[in-house]
């Protein structure tokens, strides 16, 4: 469920300039200039696009970092002109996006179709981290102690009487309340609408809600308070994170930058995503963060 929302009139002039202005240098960077890096607009995708940045800086290759170009409608059409090269990805979320009528929590399954669906636009996924940021079902430790809840399916005999709290259009998405009634038959006494991940963390301790939709990759859930509940029915696909490039971009540079972004691949975990968006939250600057994590793991120089 990962923030999605509907600019087409922004993708329409994106596509537009592109196709009537591909020439023209003084529209962008163009692709001789280095890897065309963008992020979606919020602060995880940030910095994943920093950390392949810095990786693939650190392969003697050059980068153009285009920042937060907007959310998918507007990225993946970007991707496919040749505005940008390279974006970090959600396994399942870009599956629905490219069409795919059915979710996935196996991420090999998921990696293979993902790739077959991109093949035909000019676009590469490579490795996939085992970092996932996907739907996580919370509840306090106090509550999972007094309800003996482990599983999201253990809140079956219970929902009538909890109050559940997520993101806006969380009762409207198969993911989220729609895919909680359908596939695990739960029906909450009330839904109340939650800000962000912060405001929900807060409900939670102050019993505004019983149960809170979250993100695998919030800093909250470190939190000792809180317990997250096993998706024990498969609702949420796998969400792992993924380079998706155009293969053009792969071809132009190398396969340096293939192995750079693999190799941050295999070292990115969850728990790991989390702790960086935990400092990124606390203040620290998003660059400082991606290089003293690369640094760490021996991805980049010592500096």
């Amino acid at each position: 469920m990962r923030r999605l929302w509907t600019v087409f009139a922004l993708v329409g002039l994106l596509v537009s300039a592109a196709c009537s202005d591909s020439d023209d240098e003084s529209s962008g960077p163009v692709a001789a200039d280095g890897v065309r890096i963008a992020s979606f607009d919020f602060a995880e995708s940030q910095l994943l696009a920093e950390l392949y940045g810095q990786v693939i800086e650190a392969n003697d290759l050059p980068v153009v970092r285009m920042g937060s170009i907007g959310p998918r409608e507007v990225v993946a059409p970007s991707l496919e002109v040749d505005r940008i090269d390279l974006v970090p990805e959600y396994l399942g979320t870009a599956l629905q996006f490219f069409g795919s009528p059915t979710t996935d929590p196996d991420t090999t399954t998921s990696k293979a179709a993902l790739a077959d669906l991109v093949a035909g636009r000019g676009l590469a996924a490579l490795d996939a981290a085992a970092a996932q940021d996907a739907n996580a079902v919370v509840v306090t430790r106090e509550l999972a102690a007094d309800l003996d809840l482990a599983r999201i399916s253990d809140l079956s005999a219970y929902a009538a009487d909890l109050r559940f709290g997520g993101p806006v259009e969380c009762p409207d998405r198969p993911l989220c309340l729609v895919g909680l009634v359908e596939v695990y038959g739960l029906s909450f006494a009330e839904f109340v609408p939650q800000r962000s991940l912060a405001v929900t963390a807060e409900a939670l301790r102050r019993d505004e809600i019983d149960v809170g939709l979250m993100f695998t990759t919030a800093p909250q859930l470190d939190e000792t308070e809180f317990v997250e509940l096993d998706d024990d029915l498969g609702l949420q696909p796998a969400e792992n994170v993924i380079p998706l490039v155009r293969e053009s971009a792969l071809d132009r540079w190398g396969p340096g930058v293939a192995a750079a972004l693999d190799g941050l691949s295999a070292v990115l975990t969850t728990d790991e995503l989390r702790e960086m968006n935990r400092l990124v939250d606390d203040g620290t600057e998003i660059a400082a963060v991606a290089s003293s994590w690369l640094r760490a793991q021996g991805l980049v120089p010592p500096g």
